[in-house]
């Protein structure tokens, strides 16, 4: 167990220092963060302009929403999908099964270093840039809640790598990762409220979002945070994240047998 910890911490931070070396576009992720930033909470300042709350939601609410997500957005950022894909496009899959390491831990200890730098480099900093300039927006002080918080995001953050993950895996039979990125991405920016919060969708569009486990990555652990989710309901999407973390990693298991017996060699 020790030694699987230790390869995974190795990996993370070679992935880490990685992106380390590449100053220039360390700056231009900063600068990135910063200016989606600004142009959400121009957007929203002027979205709530002499008005005092929107459908229950105050301007405080969305200001900690867009600052909060902003910083979760870089830890729940994952291309795992994409990797598996090109390495079964490319033939290094086979390198990788042979690793004194489980396949699914080296994948997702690379992208968590690449999303801690990202996390500590983009997001961090476009943050202080902010509170430099503007006011702080109140964060609630209950301790109960900023537990909850924490454990419902780190909750979030394993349903979308295990999500990424999975989707990766179905490579093994199609041969291309290309709709792994686009998939993601259009149902992610949809029904994870990401873009604009939940709180503001019709209906019939909240309805089919509460099939999905999307909204469970990021939103919702946000919510929790804000206040508009009270405790009990906040002990409840936890459990409901981990009962969509188990049922993931069940048909992930089956699909990883599956797939071990489709690996081939594209090139190289």
């Amino acid at each position: 167990m020790m030694m699987q910890l230790s390869l995974y911490a190795m990996f993370t931070m070679k992935s880490f220092q990685q992106h380390f070396v590449y100053r220039a576009n360390t700056l231009i992720l900063m600068l990135g963060s910063f200016l989606k930033l600004f142009v959400l909470i121009s957007v929203w300042r002027g979205l709530f302009h002499g008005r005092e709350e929107i459908g229950g939601v105050t301007y405080d609410h969305m200001i900690l929403f867009v600052l909060i997500n902003l910083l979760v957005g870089t830890l729940t950022h994952s291309r795992i999908g994409d990797t598996i894909g090109e390495k079964v496009i490319s033939g290094n899959i086979s390198t990788d099964l042979l690793r004194p390491i489980s396949f699914k831990t080296y994948i997702i200890a690379d992208q968590w270093g690449e999303n801690l730098f990202r996390f500590l480099f983009s997001a961090i900093p476009a943050c202080v840039i902010y509170f430099v300039f503007m006011s702080i927006p109140t964060v609630p002080s209950e301790p109960s809640r900023i537990i909850l918080f924490l454990i419902s995001v780190t909750s979030g953050i394993i349903i979308i790598y295990h999500i990424h993950y999975l989707l990766g895996l179905t490579s093994f039979w199609t041969g291309n990762s290309y709709y792994v990125d686009w998939f993601m991405r259009a149902f992610f920016e949809l029904f994870a409220g990401t873009f604009v919060p939940l709180w503001f969708y019709p209906q019939f569009l909240l309805q089919i979002g509460t099939f999905l486990p999307f909204r469970l990555v990021t939103f919702e652990p946000i919510a929790i945070l804000v206040g508009k989710t009270s405790i009990s309901g906040a002990i409840g999407i936890i459990a409901l994240q981990w009962g969509w973390i188990v049922a993931l990693v069940l048909l992930e298991k089956w699909v990883w047998q599956r797939a071990q017996n489709k690996v081939f060699i594209q090139g190289g």
